[in-house]
């Protein structure tokens, strides 16, 4: 059975994961709160380095044999990193098969609008985020309105980020530059955009993640923004199954 190591993005949590895992039974999926989210907020913000050898330690606890990772947003440049490392030769990530992004923040410094960031960054300055800035970024990071539960449970999740990992990613770790580190990582990669998707859109994914693998295709998925794995789990899912089983595959083009 496949390990799959599922990161999840800013201001989320593993159980963003949770449509996604439901449709790829025979997968061992692996979810897990990156420090300062989820029920790890109370490990508040770590650097990227930092939360690298976190990872590293966890995939060496759970003593896998061959793995995956599938990064989404802020996980996904987690997952190239990661990936970096492996090939380095980090005994602790031994074993790694393969990668699949989502949506995912590049080695290099995230594209995002200035007074945007600073938007965000105001909505944890003095605690944690209110429900209607909660509900701000989850409109403006989806391309139709999420079923009301499943919407309340993202605005939770943004609310539960512990403020200093909020504002650390946001003003450190999505700015930091680990492109000349990162390299060109010679392993099967997918990389998955949101046809909405502005800032980490497929032509973003194709200039700025793209070029850290060798010839990775690039599956686009149809009437999504950023959140997929909340949008379109189904789809996604079978886009990670489909790679994991055929990592050489071309899927270019629309889902």
């Amino acid at each position: 059975m496949t390990r799959l190591f599922l990161l999840h993005a800013l201001g989320a949590s593993a159980r963003s994961w949770d449509r996604v895992v439901a449709a790829l039974p025979g997968h061992d999926c692996v979810a897990l709160d990156l420090p300062g989210f989820g029920d790890h907020a109370a490990m508040g913000h770590r650097s990227v380095a930092e939360t690298l050898d976190w990872f590293a330690d966890e995939v060496a606890r759970h003593g896998c044999a061959d793995w995956w990772v599938v990064g989404h947003s802020m996980g996904g440049k987690i997952a190239t990193l990661a990936a970096a490392r492996a090939r380095d030769g980090d005994a602790r990530l031994a074993r790694l098969a393969g990668v699949v992004l989502v949506a995912a923040s590049p080695p290099s410094p995230e594209p995002i609008d200035e007074e945007r960031r600073a938007e965000m960054l105001d909505w944890f300055a003095d605690g944690p985020a209110s429900s209607p800035q909660a509900e701000e970024y989850l409109s403006a990071n989806t391309a139709n309105p999420l079923p009301s539960p499943l919407a309340q449970q993202v605005v939770a999740d943004v609310r539960r980020s512990a403020p200093a990992a909020w504002r650390g990613w946001l003003a450190e770790g999505a700015r930091e530059d680990w492109g000349g580190r990162a390299g060109v990582i010679d392993l099967p990669a997918l990389i998955v955009a949101g046809a909405e998707d502005g800032d980490l859109g497929a032509d973003a994914q194709r200039r700025l993640n793209a070029p850290h693998y060798a010839r990775p295709p690039v599956a686009v998925v149809a009437d999504v923004a950023h959140l997929i794995p909340y949008e379109q789990p189904a789809a996604l899912a079978a886009l990670i199954a489909e790679h994991v089983e055929h990592p050489h595959t071309d899927y270019q083009g629309e889902r």
